[in-house]
């Protein structure tokens, strides 16, 4: 494996690990909060649109790692591609 590749393997393998942290941070955030009264105040988002929330940030993040990487890879001299940026502006 050369040198580019195992950078890139040990960078997934540290953002893989970065989101395991985050999904575990998020669970005992939970936890913790099970507890709290059911009512909503006023203007206050509800359960579910604080987990479309959460799943839209999650797809920003997965789609700006594919956008970072498509960048370095036209650094490098790869296939030209095109990025998502202007769709993600949107």
């Amino acid at each position: 494996m050369t040198d580019y590749q195992t950078y890139v393997t040990d960078l997934q393998k540290q953002f893989l690990t970065a989101i395991q942290k985050v999904g575990e941070v998020q669970a005992k955030l939970f936890e913790a909060v099970r507890d709290v009264p059911a009512t909503l105040e006023s203007g206050q988002a509800t359960p579910a649109e604080m987990v479309e929330k959460s799943f839209d940030f999650a797809t920003q993040v997965l789609d700006n790692q594919r956008d970072m990487t498509l960048r370095l890879m036209n650094a490098a001299g790869g296939t030209p591609t095109k990025t998502r940026t202007a769709k993600q502006a949107a």
